[in-house]
Order: C-alpha cells, then structure tokens, then sequence
C-alpha cells in the first residue's frame, strides 16, 4: 500500500512523503463526495507556490500540455519544464519562478493559465491519492486549502479527467513501472548503461511526441511504448 499527496510531498514512485496513516482519515472513492471546494477562492495562488522539484509529471501530463500549449516537449525544457533524478530516473516537474517560487504557469491574476490541461497533481489538490491492489482511494490532505469556505463535490468532477476509471489504470501501471526501472537502475553497476536507459525512457515515454490527438489514442500508443520499453530495457 503506498500514497500520493497533492501538497507537493510527491515522489515519482506514486509513495508520499508524510502521508496519513490509514487509520487517521478517511478514504474516498472517485464517486464519493469530499469537502473540497472553496467558495472563497478568488486566486491567491498559494497552492502553486513553493513546490520546488516536486510536481513531477508522467507521459499524460506531458502529452496533455503540450497538446494545450501546442509546443513540443524540447520546447518547454528549461522554461516551464525542467528534469531532475528520483530514485536514480530522471524525470520532468514544473518549474517555479526564481524570484517568487511560483509556478511559471500561474497568472498575475493569481490563477492556472492551463488550467483546462493541467497535471494531475495540481488536478488533485487538496486531495492525495492511495494506490492498494489496483484500487484507487483519494484522502484530504491535512492543512491543503488554505481558503475556507470548503462544499462537497464529487470527486471525479472535481478531478475533470476524461474516462476516470481508465486514467487510474494507467496511472497504475505508470506506478509499476516506474518501480521496476528504477529497482532496474538501482541494481545496475555501470553509470554509462544507467544514463543510457534513462536517455531511452526519456526519449520514449516523454520527448518522442505521440500521434494522436484523443485520450484513447494516447493510452493506446503509450501501452505499445510500455511494451516496447520493458521488453528492451527492464
């Protein structure tokens, strides 16, 4: 049993840092309602600050902007995307802005200017998520809004992703390989092969653009590259 916090205590293995213990709070499923929309946000933003190197994103974030900005991903490396190394895998996070540790995304307005595509950490928000088995349950993070004013809604609108239940099996099948590729590097001796499977990942789950345009395209081609990937390298 692992978790994923949507505060920014994330790491790419879907495992949170600090978590809730199971006992402490409750679980929800995506058709549950939660207490987590706040009538009084008028974009103070604070969600989308100070998060460092932590809001890392996986191939359906990535896809997801960069079909909304209409940019290929070389294209936001450096600016809005920058690469970092978790548990021995390089792997993309948002940016923050230096002189304000805002997201570069975040508006003068105190609002997401992608919020129609935004990754799913920042979808999640206040919410975190547990994987068990396959199931997928979502806990409120403790201290996460810091507006009041929080009414129920059900959580798979709030999380707005087309095709929620096939978004979670991706999400963790995405999960399982990460741990094995980076079990697989752990246990690699050279550091020249460890760049080089981290190059092909790379290349084949983020830089190499994906053909389609609909999410079922995307699941569908991104399961041939899972193949393809673990059948070359893990």
């Amino acid at each position: 049993m692992s978790r994923v916090s949507a505060n920014g205590n994330t790491k790419a293995s879907g495992e949170a840092v600090g978590a809730p213990s199971s006992g402490a709070h409750r679980l929800y499923s995506a058709q549950d309602m939660a207490r987590i929309s706040s009538s009084a946000c008028a974009g103070c933003g604070a969600c989308c600050r100070g998060m460092g190197d932590t809001i890392v994103l996986d191939p359906y974030d990535v896809w997801q902007l960069t079909q909304g900005l209409g940019k290929p991903f070389g294209a936001l490396l450096g600016s809005d995307l920058n690469l970092h190394v978790e548990d021995g895998v390089i792997l993309p996070h948002l940016v923050m802005r230096e002189e304000t540790q805002s997201c570069t995304f975040l508006g003068a307005d105190g609002r997401c200017t992608v919020h129609a595509y935004r990754p799913g950490i920042c979808r999640l928000f206040p919410l975190g998520r547990q994987f068990d088995d396959k199931k997928t349950s979502y806990f409120i993070v403790p201290n996460g809004c810091v507006k009041g004013g929080l009414s129920k809604v059900r959580i798979d609108r709030w999380l707005g992703i087309e095709d929620l239940p096939r978004y979670e099996a991706y999400k963790a099948e995405w999960r399982s390989l990460l741990r094995t590729l980076q079990a697989r590097i752990a246990a690699e001796p050279s550091e020249e092969v460890q760049r080089n499977v981290n190059l092909y990942f790379l290349r084949t789950f983020y830089m190499n653009p994906y053909e389609g345009t609909g999410a079922n395209s995307f699941y569908e081609e991104l399961a041939t590259r899972m193949r393809a990937f673990t059948a070359a390298a893990l």
